[in-house]
């Protein structure tokens, strides 16, 4: 049977932007409305064409009892009706939004999302597909503009979004998959809190758009949607001009005296200057976002403030302090991610020890890092050699188990590059790290033998060499 148009003009969208990989696991969240009706239909209808293992899943939000077993029941039905598969969950959203203070909308989305990605790593590694069109688009463009949000919101939602989670109807009218429904002869049911104007959303699509239309301007949904895909285009070009900058201002991304990594986040203020302030700004932001804190204007305009004087310290959510000292910008955790207020004092922190008897994730709870292992069947190419936030060490030389270990009195090792072995001491003392910092290197050994102080340099004999066949990246974390 012949595609339909909007079917083939989504299976353009997936192959064009490269949302599908033939194959893919697909994880349809359906809630029974318009839109995820009409995506269930469609990515049914492609499932030839693109290879494609479906599940549609209706998330129970707790809050309409009899509306959601009749949709959970709708999309059951239409599911084995296409021979797909069905799963159903239900989630916290009332108890969430009591315990956190947020919005029932906030609560909802935020346990939605999780139980989808939870349940899309259960079916090995399925692409979750959502069904936001638009109008949703041009909804989610006035609601950020009124928040006050930059160009990167003001950009709307993405195709695909960081978490991978992907979204083929982004540039189609409801109405257009309301009459694609009904070309097909397929039901749906709405959703009645979707009428309630006590949700921001409802007011933005059921109000302030219609108001906008009537007074202002009749196509105000295109111009949102055109003002969006124009802003997107330019915040790629910004976020790769950021990233680039970023990386100029980072000092544990310099290559120098042997390439090593400082274990805390160092920014150098004077090539932060030489950049133009929306990129100072952005700097910023990759920062907090590296260090998982949360990004606001006011703590990236309070950090461009600090690199601009002399001395001082910033406190920012989650125990981080920013440091303006030895010219640098130092981003740490003193006493590891604490809500606390006011200075951290640094306690002498107590030695550590911890056996690595194969690969994968591992936690020392003291210093408050983590500490992933991979077994590689080859080693890495050059720039990531080179720029990359790991220590890649010949298996031959540092073989498992290994021990992530505090530094001890007496400690020695041949820095990588150095003329021969040396007192990690002293070689700490010349990279003029903070007192604190020394003290919570990880040195790891390996059948007795020091092979690298985890992001700062490894040992002479464990470097990666022509005859090097396997290799251990060793990656150290907050």
């Amino acid at each position: 049977m012949a595609l339909h148009p909007l079917e083939y003009e989504t299976l353009q969208v997936v192959r064009q932007r490269a949302l599908l990989l033939p194959g893919a696991r697909v994880l349809l969240g359906v809630s029974g409305g318009i839109d995820s009706m009409a995506l269930l239909l469609v990515l049914a209808a492609l499932r030839g064409q693109l290879d494609l293992e479906l599940t549609a899943v209706y998330v129970d939000h707790g809050l309409r009892p009899a509306e959601a077993r009749a949709e959970a029941g709708l999309v059951a039905d239409q599911a084995k009706l296409l021979g797909v598969a069905f799963r159903t969950g239900v989630i916290p959203v009332l108890d969430k939004a009591r315990q956190t203070g947020q919005s029932l909308e906030a609560a909802g989305r935020g346990l939605r999302y999780d139980f989808l990605q939870r349940l899309a790593v259960e079916l090995g590694g399925a692409v979750v597909a959502v069904a936001h069109q638009a109008d949703d688009q041009a909804e989610e463009i006035l609601l950020r503009l009124l928040r006050g949000s930059g160009r990167a919101g003001l950009a709307g939602m993405s195709w695909v979004n960081a978490a991978g989670v992907i979204r083929p109807f982004l540039g189609f009218r409801k109405e257009r998959l309301h009459n694609y429904l009904r070309e097909r002869g397929t039901g749906f049911l709405e959703d009645s809190s979707n009428s309630d104007h006590r949700f921001r959303r409802n007011r933005v699509r059921l109000e302030i758009l219609p108001l906008l239309e009537e007074r202002i301007n009749p196509a105000v949904r295109e111009s949102l949607l055109r003002t969006a895909g124009i802003l997107d285009a330019e915040e790629d070009l910004l976020a790769d001009l950021a990233r680039r900058a970023y990386a100029r201002v980072r000092v544990d991304q310099r290559v120098g005296d042997g390439g090593e990594r400082l274990p805390c986040m160092q920014l150098e203020p004077a090539a932060l200057r030489r950049e133009p302030l929306a990129l100072q700004r952005r700097i910023m932001e990759l920062a907090l976002v590296e260090l998982a804190t949360p990004v606001s204007f006011q703590a990236i305009e309070d950090l461009l403030a600090l690199a601009n004087r002399t001395g001082g310290e910033l406190h920012l959510p989650g125990g981080l302090r920013v440091n303006r000292e030895h010219g640098l910008l130092r981003f740490s955790h003193p006493r590891g991610r604490v809500a606390r207020r006011g200075r951290l004092e640094v306690e002498e922190p107590e030695p550590f020890e911890l056996l690595i008897s194969r690969p994968g994730l591992w936690t020392l709870a003291k210093p408050g890092v983590s500490i992933l292992v991979e077994s590689l069947e080859s080693p890495p190419d050059p720039d990531e050699l080179r720029f990359g936030r790991a220590d890649y060490l010949d298996a031959a030389a540092a073989s498992l188990p290994l021990v992530a270990r505090s530094a001890r009195p007496g400690d020695r090792f041949h820095p990588l590059g150095g003329p021969g072995r040396r007192k990690v001491a002293d070689f700490l003392n010349d990279r003029k790290l903070p007192r604190s910092a020394r003290k919570r290197v990880v040195v790891l050994e390996s059948s007795g033998r020091i092979c690298a102080l985890l992001g700062l340099r490894i040992d002479q004999r464990c470097r990666l060499s022509e005859e090097t066949r396997r290799v251990l990246k060793v990656s150290l974390g907050p």
